[in-house]
Order: C-alpha cells, then sequence, then structure tokens
C-alpha cells in the first residue's frame, strides 16, 4: 500500500481507530463479534500519516473503560504521537472522581454504538437521544464529546432535542452520519445538514467501505455526502479511518450466539490512503483541508 504521508498536514489526527487486546482483556459476553488482537502498535501511521489518535472503545469490549486507559498509556512510549480516547460510560455507576480520573489518563468522551446491524432491535431516535441527555448532564462540566453510531433517520428524529443540549457537549455524528449512498436525497439528511451548520453537530469523515460496500461505483458514491456535509461546516468535520476495518454487519448476519462468541474474524484489506486521496480531490483548498485533519479535532480532542 502506498503512504498518504505526503498529502496529510502535518500533525493530522484519525479520529477513529480501534484497539483489540483480547488476551489481556477478554472481550464481554454476550458479544455481536469476536475479532482478532489489533494492538497499538500495529496501526499504520507510515501509511496514515497520522500521529493524533483517537482510540474508540468498541462495543464488544464491554463497559469496562480499563482495556482504553491501558492503551492511552502507551503514549509514553510512542513520542511525537497524541493518544486520546472515547469510552463506554455507564452514567448509573460511574462517579464523578472517576470521570476525573478517565479525562487524566486521556480519554476526551463517551461512545455509544447504536446501530443493531440486523443483531437485535434497532433503538430508535427516543431510546436513543434519552441515552444521550443522561450522558451530557454528567459529562458537559468536562466539555467532553459523545460521539455516536446511530442511523441518520434517528440523527433526523432527535434534532429538536438535540438543539437543546448543554452546549459544553460536543455531539458527534460517526460515519457521515450512517449516510448511505441515496440516503442523501432525504429529507433526513437534510436534517443532519441543518444540526452541522448550526454547530451542534460534528461529523466524522470515517467508514468509508462501511457505507458504499456493495455499491459497484465504490467511494464515488460517497461524494455528494461528503461536499454537502464539508460544505455544510468546515468546521465541524474531522477525518477517521475506522481503523483495522472489522468485518461489515451484513456478513454477521444468521449467525447464531455461539457463532458470535467462538468465530475469531479477520480484518478487511480497506484502501485508506485511496479514500484520503478522493478526500484531497474533493477538498481543494488547504484551509478545509487543514480543519479535516488537525484544527478541528485538536479543538475537540487535546
Amino acid at each position: 500500500m502506498s503512504s498518504a504521508k505526503s498529502l496529510v498536514p502535518k500533525g493530522a489526527w484519525d479520529t477513529h481507530i480501534h484497539v483489540f487486546d483480547p488476551e489481556k482483556f477478554p472481550y464481554a459476553t454476550p458479544r455481536s463479534y469476536t475479532p482478532k488482537a489489533a494492538p497499538m502498535i500495529e496501526y499504520p501511521s507510515s501509511v496514515t500519516g497520522c500521529t493524533g489518535i483517537v482510540v474508540v472503545h468498541a462495543s464488544m469490549q464491554g463497559s469496562s473503560p480499563a482495556a482504553l486507559v491501558d492503551t492511552l498509556k502507551k503514549q509514553q512510549s510512542m513520542p511525537g504521537f497524541t493518544l486520546r480516547g472515547l469510552a463506554t460510560i455507564d452514567v448509573d455507576k460511574i462517579t464523578d472522581e472517576e470521570l476525573d480520573a478517565l479525562h487524566a489518563a486521556g480519554v476526551r468522551g463517551a461512545r455509544m454504538h447504536e446501530m443493531a446491524w440486523g443483531h437485535g432491535e434497532q433503538n430508535g431516535g427516543e431510546k436513543i437521544i434519552k441515552k444521550i441527555e443522561a450522558l451530557a448532564n454528567r459529562l458537559a462540566r468536562l466539555g467532553w464529546v459523545i460521539g455516536v453510531f446511530c442511523p441518520l433517520q434517528a440523527w433526523a428524529a432527535m434534532a429538536d432535542r438535540i438543539r437543546n443540549l448543554d452546549p459544553r457537549i460536543k455531539l458527534v455524528a460517526d460515519h457521515f452520519g450512517a449516510t448511505f449512498p441515496g440516503q442523501e436525497k432525504t429529507a433526513e439528511f437534510q436534517t443532519l445538514l441543518a444540526l452541522v451548520r448550526e454547530k451542534r453537530l460534528f461529523v466524522k469523515i470515517s467508514g468509508f467501505e462501511r457505507l458504499y460496500h456493495g455499491h459497484g461505483a465504490g467511494i464515488d458514491t460517497l461524494e455528494t455526502t461528503a461536499k454537502a456535509i464539508i460544505e455544510a461546516g468546515p468546521d465541524q468535520i474531522m477525518f477517521g479511518t475506522d481503523w483495522p476495518h472489522t468485518q461489515l454487519g451484513v456478513t454477521r448476519k444468521g449467525k447464531t450466539d455461539e457463532q458470535r462468541l467462538n468465530e475469531v474474524e479477520g480484518f478487511r484489506e480497506v484502501d485508506d490512503v485511496g479514500h484520503i486521496k478522493k478526500l484531497r480531490e474533493w477538498i481543494p483548498d488547504d484551509e478545509t483541508w487543514q480543519k479535516l485533519f488537525v484544527t478541528n479535532a485538536e479543538r475537540i480532542f487535546k
């Protein structure tokens, strides 16, 4: 794979990766999948050119932040890198002192994975926004991020309640707000754009292949979506690879609970460099390019 280091600005951030260490930190039971190990040392910084990294607590890692904190400690042996994290937070159990300790460790927010991918019942906007509001009430004092991966329809349904959140909270929509090819033509997508324009919502330009998979034109099917989000909020966007590219939810449909526990999944080969090159075609001006990779991420994760 070629490198994107000559394309991205110095100090570029990848705001969405996962780190898996199942030997030291066993996965939760039950779980929707069982990925193989993906240690921090294997992150391809020489390929992406990113030295600011946001490690996102994955759904199958359960509710304990221990694995994430362990990863963040590795910054001590990674000169030139900045590691930050988004943790799964149980607002009913965690204390303010524990939140302060997570902040000191490099955690800068909470992560909510609200995509069922055909495994279990899909939560709608009402259930999701109640979770967001509960988190916001506890995390606003820290100025933390709440990163959410949920259907586009849910973002639209939550819009009015989002507008009433404490402004100290930075709400982030993962993976283009889960706008799949074709959905950029919907009223729900226009509502998402309105939240971006109003600076109520950040959007990760990430998870590309997770969205365009199965569409013959590949990443080009996301061009209209990407350009609309970027135009709506150049101060509200950030880049992410979604490394190490776990299997797609569609491949897990029909699996039994036993299979989800016992079948160890490898990772997909995804053209991260090609995605970055395509983004550069879509973002020709240097100021917006700098915001996508550096300025915006530093503003909310430093």
